[in-house]
């Protein structure tokens, strides 16, 4: 049974029986926890916010006004099962976010990892992945069985397709969209179009000035030298692979499905990985 703290929990607020919340959870107006719903020590669920259980919340997240976390999945699929979503700690759900639990199909869970920013009317889909530190800027949208690496950037009115993958440190840029994966510390900007590494991301993340000018190179091999891909990979290895940031960008190339895409200036490489 849900414990109702009136210093904490407004009184026009309706609390599922099934709910458990933490003593000091601030509850506002007109919001509704509805089915088992777990709200961890911390967390500020502000008025006309909507919970649907299964939902499963760390501490000190912050969920504003009118945002809707845990429906079922927009899915033509969903048959009422009883999927989930799973949050961390430290993240905040600006106005009118929306977040979808999970399928059968997905293994039944959304998840997103600890502080990560959501800004106003972002929507992430059904069984997608969220790592820590992501930026998800005003009406971004993100389909059904995305990843999304650790401190990504999608900025405003972006659109990533089902079952990309966005690497870590990578920046899809504003009115972009993407139906390929972004691999780590890459810029896109358009439709499917890499434009450059994220230098700002690097240097803000702590990365060497020696990992960064290997990743230039890299960049440079993949991008602009016009190589068949498995040629390009294996040059950089060969030359830059014992840099953990290289290896990195090197691995989720190799391990992509969708393929990732060609830079602006550079239409003569085949960049699909199948």
């Amino acid at each position: 049974m849900a414990t109702i703290y009136s210093e904490q929990i407004h009184a026009t607020a309706i609390v599922d029986p099934d709910a458990i919340l933490a003593p000091d959870v601030q509850v506002g107006a007109y919001a509704i926890i509805e089915g088992p719903v777990e709200v961890g020590p911390g967390c500020v669920i502000e008025s006309h916010a909507c919970l649907n259980g299964p939902l499963r919340m760390g501490r000190d997240n912050f969920v504003g006004h009118g945002a809707v976390l845990g429906k079922s999945p927009q899915h033509r699929g969903y048959g009422d099962e009883p999927t989930g979503l799973e949050i961390g700690d430290g993240n905040v759900f600006r106005e009118f976010v929306t977040v979808h639990r999970g399928t059968v199909q997905g293994n039944g869970v959304t998840t997103v990892g600890d502080r990560n920013l959501f800004m106003c009317n972002s929507h992430l889909g059904h069984d997608v992945r969220v790592g820590n530190g992501c930026t998800i800027v005003n009406n971004a949208l993100v389909a059904g069985h995305v990843t999304l690496g650790n401190d990504c950037i999608l900025s405003g009115n972006t659109a990533v397709q089902q079952r990309v993958r966005v690497g870590r440190l990578a920046m899809l840029g504003g009115m972009s969209s993407s139906t390929k994966d972004i691999p780590p510390f890459i810029l896109q900007q358009g439709y499917n179009c890499v434009t450059g590494l994220n230098l700002v991301g690097l240097r803000r993340s702590g990365a060497s000035t020696a990992s960064i000018n290997a990743l230039r190179q890299a960049y440079r091999v993949l991008y602009r030298e016009g190589r068949p891909i498995s040629s390009a990979l294996d040059r950089v290895e060969q030359d830059f692979g014992e840099i953990a940031e290289v290896a990195e960008f090197l691995d989720f190339i190799r391990h992509s499905k969708l393929g990732v895409n060609p830079a602006r200036s550079n239409e003569r490489g085949n960049y699909d990985i199948q």
